[in-house]
């Protein structure tokens, strides 16, 4: 992943990202940027350009949000939509459209989940 970080604006104790001033995309390959890590959560998006996607993969430990292809089935999901899916399960993103495609994740710390398969 990029250790890019995006900047936040403060005010007082809360943190707001502009995600319309913080997309990037490349030509060759989809761009993330993280938004935040905590002990607990990750943020970050993902900027695909038309044609772009990510191989398959899973997430052993983790819940994620996306456009997707899921455990061997076709799910199309609108903008403003959240995907939510278990652990361990196989996926991929991919921007079959016209437009460009941004997809924002949010994960829990694997740290958070190693530690709990310990206890």
């Amino acid at each position: 992943m990029d250790d890019d970080v995006a900047v936040a604006a403060t005010t007082g104790v809360a943190q707001v990202f502009d995600l319309h001033a913080l997309k990037a995309f490349g030509p060759d390959k989809r761009e993330r940027k993280m938004l935040f890590k905590t002990d607990q959560l990750w943020s970050e998006i993902a900027c695909y350009e038309p044609g772009q996607s990510t191989v398959m993969h899973t997430h052993p430990k983790e819940e994620g949000t996306a456009n997707m292809s899921i455990d061997g089935r076709e799910v199309v999901v609108p903008a403003g939509s959240i995907v939510k899916f278990p652990r361990n399960v196989l996926h991929d993103v991919r921007n079959l459209g016209p437009e460009r495609c941004v997809i924002m994740f949010v994960k829990v710390n694997p740290k958070i989940l190693r530690g709990s398969a310990d206890g």
